[in-house]
């Protein structure tokens, strides 16, 4: 076996570290959410996100709508379709076994994405006896529906109302089945969020198939979650739907934000105090009255602007290195989304290295808990935390599980048998 490969009881350690209880002290709560709203929040056209305009097709009507709208994105956007071409095409010429991992869990997270999936439209085996709304306790329905997401494989659980800010204005593919350009309508009262870690062992490679296999994996695992949680709450009566990863028409960072999983980081992921950003969400959109939770605050601020690690180590420089700036009528930290597009592009699969790279994701282990609540009371220390992680944690792309670094190699055998 190759040194550089990651032995298979190791991605099953990463695999278990998921579901190991967080010992340290929970993120101090606050009335309001470390962001800034200046002015009126613009809402965000789910059609020009990057990877929307990625999966536009020349020739298309919707192709020549937008790029009608928007001319001076359609060269840079046509020079990415033509990278993410050229390196599919290379990919499966050089390693056609391998390269298949990701879109195998890629396509069960598009399944779980259908409108009739999500909406809870498909005939159940089991019919459901409630004839009327169950009414209960909003604390202590929230304290069942935070008990079965755990249960069920979420690291956290929080509930806060839904903010229509945070709402698309319109669907787009590759994030939704719903019609392109279609107004959307997420009318609920709350969101559950569900924060599902990854298996560090897999996403230390930074950006290589094993961290691509796994994110797509998590989004499949998280969407499952979020399509049985929705099931259970329309089974008391109840209206909901399941925001998966390929059917979520609003903003994931500030919704999360807002429900207390964590505060956005300068990545511009939400950072969680006990796993850092180190996870995938999943939701469930619903009018169940439910106890809601408050926004936290354990002094990420303070330490992203101390700590450029993210910034310095971000292949494709998306994330500033500056600070926090106005953006659709919301102070927080910016992020260049085409930059980040176009190294996944150029790869030809997705990154995670401001994933692997970031302070908090430690294991959740005493020592760095320690550094954790030191870290989250005295300024100070985030300097000495941050010079530390830089001296004993650098960033090196480790290597892949043996069934993913043996894949050419098998096809290599494969043309040498007579």
């Amino acid at each position: 076996m190759n040194s550089r490969t990651l032995p298979q009881r190791d991605a099953i350690r990463g695999f278990k570290e998921r579901y190991k209880e967080c010992e340290g002290n929970a993120a101090p709560e606050r009335e309001r959410p470390t962001y800034d709203i200046v002015g009126d929040v613009e809402r965000y056209d789910q059609r020009d996100h990057p990877t929307a305009r990625a999966y536009l097709v020349p020739g298309t009507t919707e192709y020549e709508e937008y790029y009608g709208r928007h001319p001076e994105l359609k060269e840079w956007d046509d020079e990415n379709r033509r990278r993410r071409g050229k390196d599919h095409a290379r990919a499966q010429k050089e390693d056609p076994i391998g390269s298949q991992f990701g879109p195998s869990v890629f396509y069960s997270r598009r399944v779980l994405g259908l409108p009739e999936i999500v909406e809870g439209t498909v005939e159940a085996r089991h019919k459901v006896a409630i004839d009327a709304k169950v009414q209960a306790d909003p604390q202590a329905l929230a304290k069942i529906i935070k008990s079965y997401a755990r249960y069920l494989g979420a690291a956290s659980v929080r509930i806060t109302p839904l903010n229509q800010d945070w709402v698309y204005t319109n669907y787009a593919r590759p994030y939704t089945l719903e019609p392109y350009g279609k107004p959307v309508d997420l009318n609920y009262k709350y969101i559950i969020c569900l924060a599902i870690p990854q298996n560090r062992a897999m996403m230390a490679c930074g950006d290589g198939l094993a961290e691509h296999f796994e994110i797509g994996w998590i989004y499949t695992y998280a969407s499952l979650l979020s399509v049985i949680l929705a099931q259970f709450v329309r089974s008391l009566g109840w209206p909901a739907k399941a925001l998966t990863s390929e059917n979520s028409p609003y903003q994931v960072v500030p919704a999360f934000v807002d429900a207390g999983i964590g505060e956005q980081g300068r990545c511009s992921f939400v950072v969680n105090k006990e796993f850092g950003n180190n996870f995938r969400p999943g939701a469930v959109a619903t009018d169940l009255p439910l106890a809601i939770d408050k926004p936290v605050d354990f002094g990420l601020q303070d330490f992203c602007r101390k700590c450029q690690i993210c910034a310095e180590t971000c292949p494709s420089k998306a994330i500033t290195t500056g600070d926090t700036e106005v953006i659709r009528g919301v102070r927080r930290w910016p992020f260049d989304g085409d930059k980040c597009r176009r190294y996944w592009d150029t790869i030809g699969h997705s990154c995670g290295i401001c994933q692997s790279v970031c302070p908090w994701n430690l294991p959740n282990s005493w020592p760095h808990n320690t550094v954790r609540e030191l870290s989250q009371k005295f300024p100070l220390m985030r300097k000495l935390a941050i010079q530390g992680h830089r001296l004993f944690y650098p960033f090196r792309r480790g290597p892949q599980p043996e069934w993913i670094a043996e894949a050419r190699q098998a096809l290599s055998i494969n043309q040498n048998i007579p």
